[in-house]
């Protein structure tokens, strides 16, 4: 059992009832503390936890057995650690025994590879996609974050930032509903729609905060949260800067958890098979069914029920990532078989039988 005055503190960091049976059966004897990961610095982490943050760490033998990522902790995560009380005492690291099974996970195909996935953050509620208002406003780059969102079982609402830039919101609003119901318009110079958007962190919910770099994430959390992210002005080409350099959860004393994000310059999808594609685009397979063609490629043939049925931005990100599915398949078959000829240049030959 958790100390009833940890209890507390636990779910101010969102712990609910439901977490009880997850930590049970990762620690039956309750000999672990559960602490929610905060920030990751290259293989070690900072937690929140009874008492304050403190630094944990996982242990280099269960780091090397990980096999990829996703198997280590990411920001949001809930963890069952030991020796907590000495590292908020700020004697040495608490050292991490087991992660939590995951409601949500958001992954990302890593920058410049093709077959390494990125967590980006776990257990989410909410995935807020920011644009701004100037000329940062991208569709088919909004549907791409969109539909990693929905592939970790996210719900996302887009929020358009800095509309005092402008004089009506309306026709950006209609058009990014052709993308998901829930769209949102905010300033924070006049506070315009921030209460709103403060009440997704109602009842202790985790929001992510996604979007390009300049789109006034770090500013957004300022005002809502209490923080004090360093901002930055756009670029006189309306192109953002990178301020924010890593993944990080806030506790906003208003209520909610807050996840602020670099903008990413790569937006890749981490396919692991080819139906997980599928679920991003479960609307363009259904109305692919209705197509004149089987293999129709929703671009220029005739009887194509898509086209006319899907917004250009969207209809865009279907064909990039079909694109990348193929260019990544490509890629890992011809690294296979370079693989392959150097093991057979190198394989040494079988010694002479004896007589």
């Amino acid at each position: 059992m958790i100390a009833p005055d940890k209890v507390d503190e636990l779910h101010r960091l969102g712990w609910d009832p439901a977490w009880d049976a997850a930590r049970a059966a990762a620690d039956p004897e309750g000999a672990w503390q559960p602490v929610r990961i905060a920030a990751e610095h290259r293989g070690a982490y900072h937690a929140l936890g009874p008492g304050g943050v403190a630094w944990v760490e996982v242990t280099g033998r269960a780091f090397h057995a990980a096999g990829d990522k996703r198997a280590l902790p990411t920001v949001g995560d809930w963890v069952v650690v030991e020796r907590w009380g000495d590292a908020v005492a700020g004697a040495g690291a608490a050292v991490v025994r087991a992660v939590l099974p995951r409601r949500s996970f958001l992954v990302r195909r890593a920058a410049g590879e093709a077959t390494a996935p990125q967590p980006l953050a776990a257990n989410v509620d909410t995935g807020i996609v920011m644009t701004s208002a100037n000329a940062d406003l991208s569709v088919a780059r909004i549907d791409r974050y969109v539909s990693l969102l929905r592939d970790g079982g996210i719900a996302p609402v887009l929020v358009i930032s800095k509309i005092d830039l402008i004089d009506d919101p309306a026709p950006l609003i209609a058009e990014l509903r052709t993308l998901v119901d829930r769209v949102m318009a905010i300033s924070v110079v006049t506070g315009a729609g921030l209460d709103d958007l403060r009440a997704l962190g109602d009842g202790g919910a985790t929001c992510v905060l996604l979007g390009s770099s300049g789109v006034g994430k770090s500013s957004l959390l300022n005002a809502i949260a209490g923080t004090e992210q360093l901002t930055r002005g756009i670029r006189g080409d309306a192109r953002g800067r990178h301020t924010t350099t890593r993944r990080e959860l806030f506790v906003s004393e208003a209520g909610g958890l807050w996840i602020d994000t670099p903008g990413m310059r790569e937006l890749g999808q981490w396919i692991e098979d080819e139906d997980d594609g599928e679920l991003a685009f479960d609307d363009i397979a259904a109305l692919a069914q209705r197509c004149k063609f089987r293999d129709c490629r929703h671009r220029d043939e005739p009887g194509c029920a898509v086209r006319g049925a899907v917004a250009a931005g969207r209809l865009a990100s279907f064909h990039k990532l079909s694109e990348e599915r193929r260019a990544g398949a490509t890629r890992q078959s011809l690294t296979q078989k370079l693989a392959e000829s150097r093991k057979a240049r190198t394989k040494k030959p079988a010694p002479p039988a004896e007589d």
